[in-house]
């Protein structure tokens, strides 16, 4: 049997870790020739071994329409993931979580909640780490983040729980209409052990899946910065897990816990002698997770300043929803965006490199200044990361006290 591991980032060299442990001949290829240096030559891909591979291990960022997906695909050749293989592995227990905005959050919470009380769990997937790095590992729990690139690869894994969060326009560039994008997503509903409705947990939509989470008063009402459909399924997810003992403990522990993650409604920095508040929400690279980001200012005596940036990549019948607490919104002049209805003052800039003269002549008192973009990163920032880490330093660059 001979592998080729297709992609040689992250999940590539957990790949190849994996094929080394069990002794097993693989070649590698990437389209980065700097990654490829990494490799022997010895173990190095090219089209004349296109015959000797028995089974292709796939990166999930590298699409459907990629020549070597296709020449694969024409000869039949099964091609998998690391979510496979470490299915084929596995025994414990797995909560699958996939959807559009929220995912990371809800697992980082999730996992952080239930060790805290005393049940052994562990993120993977999508959030970071690939699962055959613990495959040796035991948990009561394993929960896997699972963006739509994996599940639309992905074949086989056994899910105890699977959690869908939301479903709207993303990555439409990859998988070419949001019906194919809806389809990987829901998807993983066919991974259920036990296929039985109480197994699923799914939020919000366009009517591509209904809504069924619990409007639990003392989620909804609770005043902190983050989404009410996360803080649902989170409430809902404990409860299949613990029972109502377990799902009033997570109630409680909301109520006195900050649930603060860089670059996702993350507060850097508040002064408070100026009422001022500062967000990097720099994760925000679509329509509905800034509309959502903005509701939850709605009602603040504050005035809002929102700041867009990035490509977008919506449908054309979506329009961006801001709640009117937010006076001021700005945008750079490259910038394709549907605005929908709003009262707002609209300042153009030629560029994000232009913010910090800007908002130095803006900021005063009593405001909330959200950085919540909106689109990806890639015209300006190697990633979303970098572009957070850029708004958090020329705020901070401004000597504004920190309160």
């Amino acid at each position: 049997m001979k592998y080729l591991i297709l992609g040689y980032g992250v999940t590539g060299k957990s790949v190849e870790n994996y094929l080394n442990k069990i002794g097993a001949d693989y070649l590698i290829h990437d389209d980065d020739d700097s990654e490829l240096k990494k490799v022997e030559n010895s173990k190095i891909f090219n089209k004349k071994y296109l015959d000797s591979i028995d089974e292709v291990i796939i990166s999930p960022g590298l699409r459907p329409d990629h020549h070597l997906v296709q020449q694969f695909l024409d000869k039949k050749v099964p091609i998998k993931t690391d979510i496979d293989i470490f299915a084929m592995n596995y025994t414990g227990k797995v909560i699958g979580v996939t959807g559009t905005n929220g995912k990371t959050t809800f697992v980082s919470e999730l996992v952080k909640f239930l060790n805290i009380n005393g049940i052994t769990s562990f993120s993977a997937g999508n959030i970071g780490v690939s699962p055959l790095e613990i495959l040796e590992n035991k948990y009561e729990y394993l929960v896997l983040e699972l963006s739509s690139y994996q599940l639309h690869y992905t074949n086989i894994l056994n899910l105890d729980l699977a959690v869908i969060l939301n479903i709207f326009p993303d990555h439409i560039d990859w998988h070419q209409n949001i019906e194919n994008y809806a389809n990987s997503k829901v998807k993983i509903l066919s991974f259920l052990t036990n296929k039985t409705m109480d197994r699923k947990i799914i939020g919000s939509n366009y009517g591509i899946i209904e809504k069924n989470l619990s409007d639990d008063a003392n989620v909804n009402n609770h005043n902190i910065k983050i989404h009410k459909e996360l803080l649902s399924a989170l409430s809902e997810t404990v409860k299949k897990i613990g029972g109502r003992v377990l799902y009033e403990r997570f109630i409680d522990y909301i109520k006195y816990n900050e649930m603060n993650y860089e670059h996702r409604m993350e507060q850097f920095l508040r002064v408070k002698g100026k009422n001022l508040t500062f967000i990097n929400d720099s994760k925000a690279t679509n329509y509905h997770a800034v509309s959502e980001g903005s509701k939850l200012f709605s009602g603040c005596d504050e005035e809002g300043i929102l700041i867009l940036h990035g490509i977008t990549k919506e449908t054309v019948q979506n329009k961006l929803n801001i709640d009117p607490t937010f006076k001021h919104i700005i945008i750079p002049k490259g910038m394709n965006v549907n605005l929908g209805s709003h009262n707002a003052d609209i300042i153009y800039i030629d560029d994000i490199y232009q913010l910090k003269k800007l908002l130095s002549s803006m900021i005063s008192s009593n405001q909330i200044v959200l950085f919540s973009c909106g689109g990806s990163s890639f015209n300006d920032f190697e990633n979303y990361k970098i572009r957070g880490d850029y708004f958090k330093n020329i705020i901070l660059s401004m000597g504004l006290p920190n309160d």
